[in-house]
C-alpha cells in the first residue's frame, strides 16, 4: 500500500528559502542531487530525472548554534542547505522547528517578518550566515583565502517562507477551514506576516488552490512570500518547498536579467566607437551579454516556470498557483521583450560594422583602381612614343631630340590626345549618370516596367 500524502506534524516547522548573490563558482564534480538533503519520498524519481535543470546540492549541515533575528521564536538548532542552479545561482534553505509552546500564529508571523526583513542578522555560532557559508565554500577554491575574483556571498532580494504547522496549531487551522476562497484570521496573520488587520474577513490576495484543500484534513494558503501548508506528509512538504524554490529562483533571475539588459544598453550608449576595431570589440561584448541573458531566460526562468518538472497533481497545482500570484508569466514576457531590444541594438551595431567594413573595402578598391588607372595612363603614352622613336623610319630624325615638340608635336598629339579625350568623356558620362540617378523624375527599371504593356497586363492579372 502506498503511503498517504497526508500526515499530522508534532512541532511547527519553518523552511526559510533565500536567493543569494552573486553566482557561486562550484565545480560540477562537487555537486550532488538535492534528494540527499530533502526527503522527497515518491517525488524523488521526478527530481532525479530533472536533476540537470533543478538546483543541486553544495552543502547540507546540521547546526546547533543558530541565532535568528530579534523578536523571532526560539528554535532548537537548524539544518542549513546550500544549493546552486544550473546557472550557479545560490539558493539557501534554513530548516528550523519552533520550540514547543511557541507556535502561536502571532509568534510565527513575527518570526517570519524578522527573518524576512532582518535576514542579515541570522548567525551560526556567532558568525553571520553569509560569512559562515563563505567559509564553507573556500574548500572549493583550492586556497585558504578567497580568490580576488570571487566576491562574498550576500542575501538577495527574494525570500520565500514555508510554514508547516504542528499538531495544536494545525488542528486549529483545519477547524477554521472555510469553503471557497475565504480565509480565516490566523491564516491572514501568518501568510501576511502580521502586516495587515486579520479580522476584516477579506482574502487580501491570499490564494487557496482548490486541489490542495481537503476540508478537515489538508489546507494550503499562500501569498507571494509565505506558504502555509497544513496536514501534508514531510515528503509532500519538501516537494512543495522545491516548487516554491523554483519560483523564487525564477523571480530573482528576472530581476538580474533586467538589470543586466539595462547595463548592456548603457554599455552601448556610453561606448566610444571611432574605428572598426572599437566596433568589433563592442559587438563582441554585446554578443556575450546577450548570450548570457538568453541562457538565463531559458535555464533560470523558463525552466522553473514550467510545471512539468515534477509532474504530480499536488505539486503542479501548488506550483501553478504560486506562479500566478508571483506574476511570473507576465514578468517573463516583459523581460523577453527587453532582451529582444538588446538584440535589436546588437543587430544595429552589426549593421553599422558591416556597413563600415563594406565602405572600407570599397574605398580600398577604389584607391587601388585609381592607382592602376593612373599608372596605365602614365605608362601607355610614353610606351607608344618610345615605340615610335625606336622605329627605323624616315619620320624619325636622329639629329633631333625626342623632346623637340615643334618637330614631333604630331606624334605627341597622336599618343596623348586619345587618352585625354577618353578621360574627358568618362568624366562627363560619370557626371550625367550621377545627375540622372539623383534626379527626382529619373526613370528606374521599376517605373519602366510599369509603363510597359507587359507590366500593365501583369497588374491587371493580379
Amino acid at each position: 500500500m502506498p503511503r498517504s500524502d497526508a500526515a499530522v506534524r508534532t512541532r511547527t516547522r519553518l523552511l526559510l528559502m533565500y536567493n543569494l548573490t552573486p553566482q557561486a563558482r562550484v565545480p560540477d564534480d562537487a555537486l550532488r542531487p538535492l534528494t540527499e538533503a530533502l526527503g522527497l519520498g515518491r517525488f524523488a524519481t521526478h527530481v532525479e530525472a530533472a536533476g540537470q535543470l533543478l538546483p543541486r546540492l553544495v552543502l547540507h549541515e546540521r547546526v546547533s548554534e543558530i541565532t535568528l533575528p530579534p523578536n523571532a521564536a526560539r528554535v532548537d538548532g537548524a539544518t542549513v542547505t546550500l544549493a546552486v542552479t544550473p546557472r550557479r545561482d545560490p539558493l539557501l534553505f534554513v530548516d528550523v522547528e519552533i520550540a514547543e509552546g511557541a507556535d502561536d500564529p502571532d509568534v510565527i508571523a513575527e518570526t517570519l517578518y524578522a527573518t524576512w526583513q532582518d535576514r542579515s542578522a541570522i548567525r551560526v555560532a556567532g558568525v553571520p550566515m553569509c560569512a559562515w557559508l563563505d567559509e564553507r565554500l573556500r574548500a572549493y577554491d583550492g586556497a585558504d583565502d578567497r580568490p580576488a575574483g570571487r566576491p562574498a556571498l550576500e542575501f538577495g532580494r527574494n525570500v520565500h517562507q514555508s510554514v508547516f504547522p504542528g499538531a495544536a496549531l494545525a488542528r486549529g487551522l483545519l477547524a477554521e477551514h472555510r469553503v471557497g476562497d475565504a480565509v480565516g484570521r490566523e491564516v491572514v496573520t501568518i501568510v501576511l506576516r502580521g502586516t495587515l488587520d486579520s479580522g476584516t474577513g477579506a482574502t487580501l490576495g491570499i490564494r487557496r488552490p482548490e486541489t490542495l484543500n481537503n476540508a478537515g484534513q489538508t489546507m494550503v494558503a499562500h501569498g507571494r512570500g509565505v506558504s502555509l501548508i497544513v496536514g501534508y506528509a514531510p515528503a509532500t512538504e519538501n516537494a512543495f518547498a522545491l516548487a516554491a524554490a523554483g519560483i523564487l529562483t525564477a523571480v530573482a533571475s528576472v530581476h538580474r536579467v533586467r538589470r543586466q539588459a539595462f547595463e548592456a544598453l548603457e554599455l552601448d550608449r556610453d561606448a566610444a566607437v571611432e574605428t572598426t576595431d572599437d566596433a568589433r570589440a563592442l559587438v563582441a561584448q554585446l554578443s556575450r551579454r546577450l548570450n548570457d541573458l538568453q541562457l538565463d531566460l531559458s535555464f533560470s526562468v523558463e525552466a522553473y516556470a514550467d510545471t512539468i518538472l515534477i509532474p504530480e497533481l499536488l505539486v503542479e497545482s501548488f506550483h501553478s498557483s504560486l506562479r500566478d500570484v508571483s506574476s511570473l508569466a507576465d514578468a517573463l514576457a516583459n523581460t523577453s521583450r527587453i532582451v529582444e531590444r538588446v538584440n535589436a541594438v546588437l543587430a544595429t551595431r552589426r549593421v553599422d560594422l558591416e556597413t563600415a567594413s563594406q565602405q572600407y573595402a570599397e574605398d580600398r578598391d577604389r584607391v587601388l583602381a585609381a592607382v592602376i588607372a593612373v599608372g596605365s595612363l602614365l605608362a601607355l603614352p610614353p610606351a607608344l612614343l618610345l615605340a615610335y622613336f625606336g622605329v627605323n623610319s624616315s619620320d624619325v630624325d636622329a639629329r633631333r631630340s625626342i623632346l623637340d615638340l615643334h618637330h614631333y608635336g604630331v606624334a605627341y598629339a597622336i599618343a596623348w590626345l586619345p587618352f585625354l579625350l577618353l578621360i574627358v568623356v568618362g568624366l562627363v558620362a560619370r557626371r550625367r549618370i550621377s545627375l540622372r540617378l539623383s534626379a527626382p523624375g529619373a526613370v528606374t527599371p521599376e517605373r519602366r516596367r510599369r509603363r510597359s504593356p507587359f507590366g500593365r497586363a501583369r497588374r491587371r492579372g493580379r
